[in-house]
Formats: C-alpha cells, sequence, structure tokens
C-alpha cells in the first residue's frame, strides 16, 4: 500500500511541471550594431540615409524623430551636413529594416597634409 501514495506524489509533480509549462514568457533581446562609411545620400522623403559601399550596392538606413546627430566631439549637428562625410551609424536590425538611433561624423583623415619631423643631431667633442 506504500506504492499509492508514492505513485500519487510522482503523478501530481508530472501533472504540476506540465502545467507550469504553459506559461509562456517571451523575451525579445536587441542589439545594436556600428557601420562606418561614407554617407552618398540623405532622403528625407524616405526617412533615410544612403551609405555608400565598396562591396557593391549602396546600404539604405531608416533614421526616426529620435535618431541624433553629432560630430567626433560630441557637438550636435545637422542631418544634411553629414553628406560626404566619414560617419559612424549605430543601428538596430529588424528583418530587412535598420532603424538609426545616432550618427558620428568622423573627422576626415586628410591625406594630402603630410607631416614630417626633421631633428638634427649635434655631436660636441
Amino acid at each position: 500500500m506504500k506504492a499509492l501514495p508514492i505513485l500519487t506524489l510522482c503523478g501530481t509533480l508530472v501533472a504540476g511541471a506540465a502545467f507550469a509549462g504553459t506559461d509562456v514568457v517571451e523575451k525579445t533581446t536587441t542589439s545594436e550594431t556600428t557601420y562606418r562609411g561614407t554617407v552618398s545620400q540623405v532622403d528625407p522623403d524616405a526617412d533615410t540615409i544612403i551609405m555608400k559601399s565598396e562591396s557593391g550596392a549602396p546600404t539604405r538606413y531608416i533614421y526616426t524623430e529620435k535618431t541624433t546627430y553629432v560630430d567626433a566631439a560630441g557637438n550636435t549637428v545637422t542631418r544634411e551636413s553629414i553628406v560626404n562625410h566619414p560617419v559612424t551609424v549605430y543601428y538596430t536590425r529588424d528583418g530587412d529594416r535598420m532603424t538609426v538611433s545616432k550618427v558620428v561624423v568622423s573627422r576626415p583623415e586628410d591625406s594630402t597634409v603630410r607631416r614630417e619631423r626633421e631633428t638634427t643631431t649635434v655631436e660636441k667633442r
């Protein structure tokens, strides 16, 4: 007769575990990604920033009213001023849609400026 209480206890545990499994918690995680490139166009009609791509077709990013635009020092810049400048875009991906949260304009590296330092060594004997 001791087997009946044990079987009842096991059945209760299994039923409880099965019932507990019906609570579904959906957790969505988002991660922000960055991309560095040069802005070729800002299209206000489509709310997009179009980046030049060395590997083929240009990449389109969606901006919103929450998107911020700053220079390398953190000063606010206008959306229109980023065209033809190197930038880093911070975005989240939702399917094929890439929504930008922040655009940071980089300082262009001026390859035409060459800095040289000349030193002269004088030996005294």
